[in-house]
């Protein structure tokens, strides 16, 4: 269940790279790659937090190229981010009422939620082509394999 959740936000991710401006500091990164790669430091304090997160990448940033540092980051967002994410029929919904509350900064935010409506569309796309998916839950461990 875990692989398939990290396939299908990674295709969302990919998705949103791909119909984006590729802007200087817009962190676009596969959650597959950045989930499966260890940290040399903890960031529960940080992505439990609330100290702000602003995450500036170059442009076609590699997360092979990534320093600790970066990784801790991009981790650290993506659990606060993904914690207000549910799947509702076949639909992943984000619940945040206000942004501002992640204490993430706007273009990662904006960045997390393209991935999600990319995924959502995929999924739409492949159950009007008669092979349905079904997406799977974000759940505590995938959020705390993110912390790793």
């Amino acid at each position: 269940m875990r692989k398939k959740l990290i396939v299908v936000m990674a295709l969302g991710v990919f998705a949103a790279a791909c119909n984006s401006k590729k802007e200087n500091g817009v962190p676009v990164v596969n959650l597959e790659a950045l989930s499966a790669i260890p940290l040399d430091h903890s960031i529960d304090t940080l992505a439990k937090g609330t100290a702000f997160i602003d995450v500036t990448l170059p442009a076609n940033a590699r997360i092979d190229e990534l320093s600790q540092q970066e990784l801790g980051l991009l981790k650290a967002a993506a659990y606060r981010f993904y914690r207000h994410v549910s799947l509702e029929d076949n639909q992943y919904k984000v619940d945040i009422k206000d942004p501002k509350s992640l204490h993430i900064a706007d273009q990662v935010v904006t960045a997390y939620e393209q991935a999600i409506t990319n995924t959502n569309h995929f999924a739409d796309s492949m159950a009007k082509a008669g092979q349905a998916i079904q997406l799977p839950v974000v759940n505590a461990e995938y959020l705390n394999n993110l912390l790793k």
